[in-house]
This record gives C-alpha cells, structure tokens and sequence, in this order.
C-alpha cells in the first residue's frame, strides 16, 4: 500500500468489505450495525439482505441518522432499513434478536467497552456472527527525531481524541471471555505521509514535515466469532 490519503481510503474499503464478509450476510436476515454514522455500510448490508430481512443502524449522533435516512431513501431501501438513535450500552432490542451484529470504530471510543460488547452479544442469536472493527492507537508510531513526542502521542490521542486506545488489542479479549467460537482476528497497518500541509502538528516536528512528510502508522483490528449456542 503506498502512503496516500486514497491508499488509506482504499484500505478501510477492504477492512469494511472483510467485515462484511465475516457476518455471512443473507436474504431474509435480521442484521444490526452499531455505530453506523451515515449508513453506508448499512444499506451495503440491506442490498444483501434484501426485502425479506431487516437491517437495524444504530448511532449516538442524531444528525448522521437523519443523513442516513436520507440515502436509504435515495437508495430505494428505506422499507427494510431502519436508523436509531440510541447508545450502544443500551441497545432496544430483546435477547437473540438478530442473526449478525457488527461495530465499526466505536470501542475506541468507549468508556464502558465491556458492557457494550455485552449488549452485542445479547441481542445476536445463539449461532450468530458478531464483527468489531477498531483502531489499536496504542500502536500509533510517528517518525519524529523527538522520541519524548512520539511516546506521549498515544496517550494523547486517546485522552483527547478517543476513549480506549487500547480497544484493538483488547477486543480479543472480549470475545475470548465471553466464549465466542471460531474466532477470527486480521491486522491491517494503516499508514501515511504527513506533510506540512495537514496542520496540526505541534511546532517542534513542523521542521521534519516541511523536509519531507512526517510518517505515521497504526493498526486497524477486525475480529469476528460466533455467538455460542444457549446450551453451552
């Protein structure tokens, strides 16, 4: 992968691709999407499931419900498609209620990342598939000839910017814990040049970007596994 902005881009694409994937999407499921900000993913996932089944999004911010309607509309899809505005740790749904259940992005953001998790595992069917993405910004390195900057960045990027730094590596974690079968876990390293142009960047590495870009990399984590069967 080259270090440009449409390198990157074009790798999130696959990351969602896979994460689609890792959900065996078919017609006539019942299918949640937590975190599904505009619903892109979302009506991705309603094109598959077609007429006979229901995709549910869920996101925290109301305004990219509101745009997600909107191209559910545009698409055709609004019949099977429905956008809440809800929290992940409470989600309104009764137990064993979906056949596949995904998160893209929203346990680095989490204070409670546990009890959301649990709420996924809730309300996916015995047998279901549950896909979280996140970003492990622990793994965040920055090309800087100060190493002082480059260690505290994680911390504030998570402090500042995101909630649980920890969250790519952790997610293992959870579904071990919770018994998830057939566990699956792929890495992507996500990097980029950074030239001067990109702003914010604190004076003291302003030099090393006007010679020729700072370089930057993280990991982005997909995990999937299977909801047990009640029995076990």
């Amino acid at each position: 992968m080259s270090d440009t902005p449409d390198a990157l881009s074009e790798l999130m694409l696959h990351v969602k691709q896979q994460s689609l994937e890792r959900m065996h999407l078919r017609a006539g499921q019942r299918v949640l999407d937590v975190g599904c900000g505009t619903g892109v993913d979302t009506l991705a996932m309603a094109h598959v499931v077609g007429a006979s089944g229901i995709v549910h999004g869920v996101d925290y911010d109301a305004a990219m419900i509101a745009q997600a309607w909107q191209q559910a509309r545009a698409e055709d899809v609004a019949k099977w498609v429905t956008f809440h505005h809800a929290n992940a740790t409470a989600l309104p749904w009764q137990d064993n209620y979906f056949n596949a259940s995904r998160s893209d992005r929203i346990f680095q953001c989490m204070l409670d990342p546990e009890h959301a998790f649990d709420e996924l595992v809730r309300v996916t069917q015995p047998g279901g598939r549950l896909v979280v993405i996140s970003g492990d910004w622990a793994t965040l390195n920055i090309d800087s000839d100060e190493p002082d900057i480059e260690s505290r960045h994680p911390h504030f990027d998570a402090t500042l910017a995101r909630n649980n730094t920890c969250a790519g590596h952790c997610l293992r974690h959870l579904f071990a814990q919770r018994g998830m079968l057939d566990i699956q876990i792929d890495v992507h390293p996500a990097f980029r040049a950074i030239t001067e142009a990109d702003g914010c960047w604190q004076q003291s590495i302003a030099p090393a970007a006007a010679k020729s870009g700072l370089f930057a990399s993280a990991n982005v984590v997909v995990i999937s596994g299977r909801k047990p069967p009640a029995d076990q």
